[in-house]
């Protein structure tokens, strides 16, 4: 099976250097190309299962794919970013306003979690559950529209990429990451793939 991971579009939230999470900002006109050339790309596999993360971004994303094929987008709220409570859509730098919550981040960045939010291990856990259900399926090929925690939990957990090095992998907004399972085999053969999106969009 082809498992195929998209970030969803550029949305008018991104870029502002502020947490994101749950805020649900819709598609900017950048994300909407962006999304518009993802369902160029993936129109010549044919209609295809799209599941997605049931914030605007993500669901707007997945639906202009879908739409190509006048096909089904299925919402599931495991897919969605990590829930940042308190410093939901505030700017980056409100982090070092609670040195105590910061310092116990710094000692524990998996399990510490954010104020009224969740952790990263708790977004995490369902994620993995997401994922191990989609890898259930008995499908050819299957595509998946998230966040970049959510997309960063599935390949720190294909690679088994320890707690420290969490964020050394990243996606662009409209990219694509190729998965592929044989048996219970994982094999990655792409992470951002950006190929599909002009140069004058901003990934």
């Amino acid at each position: 099976m082809d498992i195929y991971l998209v970030r969803h579009g550029l949305s008018i939230g991104n870029g502002r250097q502020r947490f994101m999470g749950w805020a649900d900002h819709p598609l900017s006109s950048a994300g909407i190309r962006q999304a518009e050339a993802l369902a160029s790309r993936f129109a010549r596999l044919g209609p295809l299962p799209v599941y997605c993360s049931d914030l605007a971004r993500a669901r707007a994303t997945a639906e202009l794919i879908a739409a190509r094929w006048a096909g089904e987008v299925i919402v599931d709220r495991r897919w969605r970013e990590t829930h940042c409570g308190d410093l939901e859509d505030r700017p980056w730098a409100a982090l070092n306003e609670d040195d105590g919550f910061s310092q116990r981040l710094d000692a524990d960045p998996l399990g510490e979690p954010f104020p009224g939010g969740e952790s990263l291990a708790m977004m995490m856990a369902r994620v993995h559950a997401a994922f191990a259900e989609l890898r259930e399926l008995s499908l050819e090929r299957v595509l998946v529209v998230s966040h970049l925690g959510p997309l960063h939990a599935v390949l720190a957990h294909c690679l088994q990429i320890p707690a420290a090095r969490y964020w050394v992998l990243t996606m662009a907004h409209g990219s694509v990451t190729h998965l592929r399972q044989d048996q219970d085999w994982i094999t990655i053969h792409s992470v951002s793939d950006t190929s599909h999106l002009a140069e004058d969009i901003d990934a």
